[in-house]
């Protein structure tokens, strides 16, 4: 991670280290805790080329929960 705030998460993005950013049609897709089956966030943002922009959407906050929760039949851990 480069940097969690209060709803989102930046990626690293290091070409060189293989971590390369979100593409462009990524939003939406899982970002799981590292060695986990845990969904930490949904990606927002990324680029073309994917490279230099990876945003996630933080899935732990209570807005997000709230709106999950209206989406599955079951409670929420």
């Amino acid at each position: 991670m480069n940097s969690i705030t209060g709803s989102w998460v930046h990626e690293n993005q290091n070409w060189s280290a293989g971590w390369g950013g979100a593409c462009g049609g990524d939003s939406g897709g899982p970002n799981y805790l590292s060695g986990t089956h845990v969904i930490a966030s949904t990606t927002i943002t990324g680029d073309m080329v994917c490279r230099s922009t990876n945003v996630a959407l933080r899935l732990d906050t209570p807005s997000a929960r709230a709106f999950l929760a209206t989406q599955v039949t079951y409670p929420l851990p």
